[in-house]
């Protein structure tokens, strides 16, 4: 079945993004696991990005990296389906690399700058969205360091309300420092925004006052003139849902 939800991939040059929602299941190692992905901007749903332009990868809890399986639901959301064969926590990813030609009057082209010669820039837009998913009932809620172009992945996943958790926003691995980071919660009928910021060590902690559906999502630009374009502009998101007390019943 073809989704008839309106392609906006292009609109990331304006701010969109992708972001991962889990659904509320328990699983077990040997079962399939699966996650929302939708798009638009700060969790507010705007059409469908173009698929065969993303990368898709689900990390096991010891780096193994599954397959995912994109699954049409007709609906403004897609499903990320991955098998599992171990206990523990895994990611599920999905990644955007391309080039975009700015033109006067605010329009945009994708390609790169030899693809454009004439256009008043050229910029390379990378983004990334991760969730967890927890697996069975080990102890070790260790979070794996996925290796993508950016990443805002807890080193725990422990997502209780009065927990610290702590974040670290990475460039290719690397620590980041950023200003431009928003966290939305959402819960019992409302939706909050909060403006954070990291240092150089790319360190954000939040500590959770209330159970709800969390998104975080870091902005940032580098430059960094080449041959095919002249910045990269970086989104890297990341959603959790908080629960009122621990234990794995999710």
């Amino acid at each position: 079945m073809k989704n008839n939800i309106k392609d906006t991939t292009d609109k990331l040059v304006y701010g969109h993004e992708g972001w991962l929602e889990d659904y509320v299941f328990h699983y077990h190692a040997g079962d399939s696991i699966q996650t929302m992905l939708k798009w638009g901007h700060n969790t507010e749903c705007d059409g469908l990005p173009r698929t065969e332009e993303l990368t898709f990868k689900t990390f096991a809890p010891d780096g193994t990296v599954e397959d995912v399986e994109v699954k049409d639901t007709g609906k403004e959301f897609l499903d990320l389906i991955s098998e599992t064969d171990q206990e523990g926590i895994y990611i599920f990813s999905i990644q955007y690399d391309n080039c975009y030609a700015e033109y006067p009057g605010d329009k945009w082209k994708k390609g790169k700058k030899g693809e454009h010669p004439d256009a008043v820039a050229v910029n390379r837009y990378v983004q990334s969205a991760t969730n967890c998913i927890t697996v069975g009932h080990s102890d070790d809620t260790n979070v794996y360091a996925a290796p993508l172009l950016t990443t805002l992945l807890p080193e725990n996943a422990e997502f209780v309300v009065g927990h610290e958790i702590k974040f670290v926003l990475k460039t290719d691995g690397e620590p980041q420092a950023c200003d431009d980071i928003d966290l939305i919660i959402k819960g019992e009928g409302e939706k909050t925004t909060e403006k954070l910021s990291t240092g150089a060590d790319g360190v954000l902690k939040i500590t959770p006052k209330k159970p709800g559906v969390y998104c975080l999502i870091a902005r940032y630009i580098i430059e960094k003139s080449c041959d095919d374009y002249d910045t990269i502009h970086y989104t890297a998101t990341h959603c959790f849902r908080v629960k009122e007390h621990g234990g794995h019943d999710h």
